[in-house]
């Protein structure tokens, strides 16, 4: 692994660690080898202990007393726990652009989207993923509200953890996703905050079902 000059040693390892458990290539309830981590990235048990926390308060680890961390594991319950605060947070997010927005503000949208469809039209699951969270981030600039902000942003791996395992469940959940955020975009520039609160919350009911359907490949064990 290269690591990147402009970020922290530890948030780096903590993405490399996240990126794994996001992508299911670390098992929910696997137990985390500081030692095999330190050795495999050349960096101090020290600084995979420090990216564990980080990943700790991301809620994509779990460390306990004598026992060290590992990978979180999401029940059906937790899932749509999470759901239903994340498109309270979104409802906020998009009526606040849609009141908002000016002249350029919607041209990273238009990319994105240009590069979803695309991803969709060849059925490039990890790329659609990968600009799909892009087109979150872009939301989340126009959040209005720090702290609001800063829980998005701490909620981000989580939910990309479980919009990874809704989106590798088969290609109609991309098709759902896609015809969604055409949808959204669409609604953003009429402005027409009324029928986003409606989409919002209709889609979101569906996608808590997806993703609680999706929870068994998440559940693992901590035992």
């Amino acid at each position: 692994m290269t690591f990147k000059a402009n970020d922290s040693l530890t948030e780096q390892i903590a993405q490399y660690l996240g990126k794994k458990i996001i992508q299911g290539e670390m098992a929910p309830g696997e137990r985390i080898q500081e030692l095999r981590i330190a050795a495999e990235l050349e960096v101090s048990r020290g600084s995979v202990r420090e990216a564990l926390l980080i990943l700790q308060r991301r809620h994509l680890v779990e460390i306990y007393p004598r026992r060290g961390a590992m990978v979180s594991s999401i029940s059906s319950s937790d899932v749509r726990d999470f759901f239903e605060l994340w498109f309270m947070l979104l409802d906020r997010v998009v009526t606040n652009l849609a009141s908002n927005w000016k002249n350029d503000d919607l041209a990273r949208f238009f990319e994105l989207m240009t590069a979803l469809d695309e991803c969709h039209r060849k059925d490039d699951m990890p790329a659609y993923f990968d600009y799909g969270v892009e087109f979150l981030r872009a939301l989340y600039d126009f959040s209005s509200n720090r702290y609001m902000s800063a829980t998005l942003q701490d909620l981000l791996p989580l939910t990309q953890r479980c919009l990874y395992a809704i989106l590798r469940a088969g290609r109609s959940q991309m098709d759902r996703t896609q015809a969604f955020l055409d949808d959204l975009l669409k609604t953003i520039i009429a402005r027409d905050t009324t029928r986003l609160r409606i989409m919002v919350a209709e889609f979101g009911q569906d996608y808590s079902k997806l993703a609680q359907q999706s929870a068994e490949a998440l559940a693992g064990s901590t035992s």
